[in-house]
């Protein structure tokens, strides 16, 4: 009995499919004014991690905050490479100051947010708790 509770607890955090989610949103994106800022509070936000079922192989959640497309801001999105971890300082042609751009890639669901603690850590220290309890 005891196992057959500890499969179905388990279950419940099985995800079907091989397809990572991640925030993909923009700061610079005027629908939803202020939901893609540097750092996120998932409790205030109404964007959420979404399936990159659209990009091929997609393994990667990007933060990308900075200068890009012509503007300042923050970017995340999926990609199926590995673009690192790094900060630069880049002076476009015709500008007068550097401005910090900085990318950062994470391989698990949610992760390009700016929250430290996921979920999905909780979930798996609190199935290794159980485990550990129902073996005694």
């Amino acid at each position: 009995m005891k196992l057959h509770l500890l499969v179905l607890s388990l279950t419940v955090y099985i995800r079907v499919g091989h397809c990572i989610d991640c925030y993909q949103c923009r700061s610079t994106d005027l629908t939803n004014p202020y939901q893609c800022n540097e750092f996120i509070d998932e409790d205030d936000i109404n964007i959420k991690a979404e399936p990159c079922s659209s990009v091929y192989k997609a393994a990667y959640c990007i933060k990308h905050t900075g200068r890009f497309e012509g503007g300042l801001g923050t970017k995340r999105f999926c990609s199926a490479l590995d673009l690192g971890n790094y900060c630069n300082y880049i002076q476009q042609p015709g500008d007068k100051l550097e401005y910090r751009s900085c990318v950062y890639t994470c391989s698990s669901d949610g992760c390009n947010s700016s929250v430290l603690i996921k979920p999905v850590f909780t979930s798996l220290l609190l199935s290794f708790m159980i485990l550990f309890f129902i073996s005694r």
